[in-house]
């Protein structure tokens, strides 16, 4: 039974990419919450000395008590497989999910991979070495780029969203990315700077998506940095220099 449990662990941890220690806490999880309903009461599964034990509790007339239950008499393994599979892997999307969910408001660049009547499903360069990919809704690009953003086009997004969802019954981390936020555009100049200018404050004030943005800066900023981000953007951007203590943040 131990050379099995051990078999399923390392299955899992590549599986779902989790540690060790994540898949053996969701089988204690798994195993508590399924003895618990089966035996009607309070039961508790554990790893302990590199074997899984459980104990069951109730209540009798000298005071709480447990009562060992023998693991290896359970039936429906394969269910039993089917169940963890399925928590481990909400458990991998959660987790996943909070490793990414401070990605949020972020820009990041991206390759157009496919695209349909709603939106474009964007390949993300976010962690080196880690396939991660993005929903942009057309409702999310500029009118003038909706039709003109191609599968192979190398874009800079602005990460809207990071979630959890269901495909049907599987969950699956959600990355949605857009073209149109404010944040975009301040986020790609500051991109574009060199250190010199690390202490600046730069907002949107107005952003009129593929036409013009007014950006309102406490520096001048260089003349490329403002081609360049208007070029990557496909609008003219204003910059107005406003001084320090007028200077609001968003």
């Amino acid at each position: 039974m131990d050379a099995i449990f051990h078999q399923v662990i390392d299955a899992f941890v590549d599986k779902h990419g989790l540690s060790k220690g994540q898949v053996i806490a969701e089988i204690e999880r798994t195993f508590s919450s399924m003895l618990s309903r089966w035996h009607r009461k309070n039961v508790v599964v554990v790893f302990t000395g590199d074997q899984l034990s459980a104990l069951g509790y109730h209540d009798d007339s000298g005071g709480p008590a447990q009562v060992p239950i023998d693991i290896k008499t359970m039936r429906g393994w394969n269910t039993i497989k089917r169940i963890l599979d399925r928590n481990l892997s909400t458990a991998a999307c959660l987790d996943e999910v909070g490793k990414y969910k401070r990605k949020e408001k972020d820009i990041v660049w991206g390759e157009v991979i496919s695209r349909d009547e709603t939106s474009l499903g964007v390949q993300l360069d976010i962690e080196f070495g880690v396939d991660l990919y993005g929903t942009c809704p057309l409702q999310y690009l500029g009118r003038h780029e909706r039709d003109q953003m191609l599968i192979g086009d190398k874009k800079i997004f602005h990460i809207r969203r990071v979630e959890s969802v269901m495909v049907g019954d599987i969950p699956r981390t959600q990355i949605t990315i857009d073209r149109v936020s404010k944040t975009l555009v301040v986020k790609l100049l500051r991109q574009q700077l060199n250190p010199k200018f690390k202490d600046i404050k730069i907002r949107c004030a107005k952003r009129y998506v593929g036409h013009k943005s007014f950006i309102q800066s406490s520096m001048y900023l260089p003349k490329k940095v403002i081609l360049q981000a208007a070029e990557e953007l496909g609008e003219h951007i204003q910059v107005n220099v406003i001084r320090e203590r007028k200077f609001q943040n968003p």
